[in-house]
């Protein structure tokens, strides 16, 4: 059966709107009372003042009524209102003067100041009580720091400040209150810093440099509690063998070689903001929370040693670095990136070989050919550093940059170093690949194919000098020839070269030079018998002479030039 409900009046109404208003009212200035901000810490110690003179008032008229107060009181009244008369036969002096020498014994009895202690043994015993359930919250081993920490958050004000320097927290500030439980409190920040805190709701809050805050010094909230700091300078890591941290990268190439990186250096930072911010070192905010919230911690199961939480955020960028130059050497062999021969080196090499040929080819008659080209080296695929920094950390490579975002850090300048490997064979064949490429390197160079240039011409000349004379003199004597024979040979032997000679030029479209021309004019009128009508009699005649006289002396030197 539904019983209908009588509908509420306008008084009724109004009567449950007040009650709910008013029960809104008492329920915001008990959260104004107990609020955990400086300002309302300030307000409940005046609040407390107050409330202690009040208790201690009504405790002292267990001692001294209130009738005695109230005739002081009404002393001062009639003394201030009444005629002359009353102050006249008021003989005891000032009233009010008489009131304050009155409220002062009352309080310096020592019957009421036995009672002072009934007012501060409790507030002592809550907050020794609530400091000890604070410190076993927190894990404090200083029942002080709670303490400490209470007082200021109900009746002290919070002024106290932590300072964040270099990504740290300052060494005097690490006993804080602010620092190990939270705030309310204030915060300085330095302009190298950002720090992170975390609100009891869990809500973010992230401060950078405190130079534009009033007395440069941001305010934290009640139990707003400090999580990281950031350095936000550039960080300058370099890989090598030095310590456990910094070790060199080690993997094993797709061959199974073992090979790792040495002497890797590199320069990161966080993810800058705005390039207009005027802070020096400006920074993304969800970059910090990135930092935060995906930083690595060591964990130590079944050991002694426990594991702990360890904050060491530049480890998002050293363990990137590290996964993408290992997964680097696993995926290619160990010729593709280690010192080989490449093309630089057989376009030079070849190069060098078409020049020598045709300077060979200058020397040697033209029935001659010159030996064949030495077999050029094979050409493998090869990784230069500037393609490995480029394909793996440039701007461009999407999966290197998304998950270095991811991170909140960015890569900066890297140096991939040094490869080097345990097997030493493997190693020293790679050496003398190196040594290749600088030698081919240096082939590059004018100065260089102008020595060879030289060097070849200088060969070629001994080798003339070698057979001819020396080699048709040799071949003479040996035969048992007179000197007149010998010189014979001889002069034959320089006019075959010297028509080989005069032939290239010819062929070349060259004009042979005028010394040539003239010593062949010479020797064809001795060897030959055939006398141009360029030689005159005066030539002939020393050359037969020259020739005469050599027959009677087998010891004078052939002169044909003289």
């Amino acid at each position: 059966m539904n019983i209908a409900r009588k509908p509420e009046t306008i008084l009724q109404r109004e009567q449950r709107l007040f009650i709910q208003g008013f029960i809104r009212l008492i329920t915001a200035h008990l959260n104004a009372m107990f609020d955990l901000s400086s300002k309302a810490s300030k307000r409940r110690f005046w609040l407390f003042i107050i409330f202690f003179f009040i208790v201690g008032f009504l405790l002292t008229l267990i001692h001294y009524p209130l009738s005695l107060w109230l005739a002081h009181i009404q002393d001062i009244f009639l003394y201030t209102l009444s005629p002359e008369s009353y102050r006249a036969t008021y003989t005891t002096g000032d009233p009010l003067s008489v009131l304050f020498t009155f409220a002062w014994k009352v309080f310096s009895d020592p019957r009421n100041l036995r009672l002072i202690f009934l007012l501060l043994a409790p507030y002592f015993i809550s907050l020794q009580f609530a400091a000890i359930y604070l410190s076993d919250i927190f894990n404090l081993d200083n029942v002080s720091i709670a303490r400490r920490h209470i007082h200021e958050v109900a009746l002290g004000g919070a002024d106290e400040a932590i300072r964040i320097s270099k990504g740290e927290i300052a060494e005097e500030s690490k006993q804080s209150p602010n620092y190990l439980i939270g705030g309310p409190g204030k915060v300085i920040v330095e302009l190298d810093s950002a720090a992170l805190f975390e609100k009891p709701d869990g809500s973010v809050r992230i401060i950078g440099p405190t130079d534009k805050e009033p007395d440069g010094k941001a305010t934290i909230e009640g139990f707003e509690r400090f999580r990281e700091a950031i350095d936000l300078r550039d960080q300058t890591i370099e890989l090598r063998d030095l310590d456990e941290k910094d070790r060199s990268i080690y993997s094993r190439s797709r061959d199974g070689i073992p090979i790792s990186a040495t002497d890797v250096r590199f320069r990161f930072s966080v993810i800058r903001g705005e390039e207009t911010s005027a802070l020096p070192y400006s920074f993304n905010e969800q970059a910090i929370e990135h930092i935060v919230y995906k930083a690595l911690s060591v964990v130590t199961p079944r050991q002694e040693s426990r594991s702990k939480y360890t904050f060491l955020w530049p480890n998002n960028m050293i363990t990137l670095i590290r996964s993408e130059l290992a997964k680097f050497m696993g995926r290619n062999e160990l010729n593709k990136y280690f010192a080989s021969i490449g093309s630089p080196e057989t376009h030079t090499n070849a190069r060098y070989e078409a020049e020598l040929t045709n300077e060979v080819r200058n020397l040697l008659p033209l029935d001659v050919q010159p030996s064949g080209k030495n077999p050029a080296p094979a050409v493998s695929e090869f990784y230069p550093r500037s393609q490995i920094k480029e394909d793996l950390f440039g701007k461009f490579s999407a999966s290197f940059n998304k998950i270095a975002r991811d991170r909140g850090v960015q890569l900066d300048w890297i140096n991939i170093g040094t490869w080097s490997s345990p097997v030493r064979e493997i190693f020293g064949k790679h050496v003398d690949a190196w040594k290749i490429g600088q030698e081919s390197a240096q082939l590059r160079s004018d100065d260089t194919l102008s020595n060879a240039r030289t060097e070849a011409v200088l060969q070629k000349l001994s080798e003339l000098i070698q057979d001819v004379p020396l080699g048709a003199y040799q071949q003479a004597k040996a035969d048992g020839a007179n000197q007149t024979a010998v010189k014979h040979m001889l002069l034959d032997d320089f006019k075959k070269q010297l028509v080989q000679a005069r032939d290239l030029w010819t062929s070349k479209g060259e004009i042979p030079p005028a010394d040539v021309e003239e010593a062949l004019d010479i020797i064809f009128k001795v060897v030959g018998g055939i006398f141009t009508e360029s030689a005159s009699a005066k030539q002939r005649t020393r050359i037969d002479d020259d020739l005469d006289s050599s027959d009677n002396d087998e010891d004078a030197p052939l002169s044909i030039f003289g």
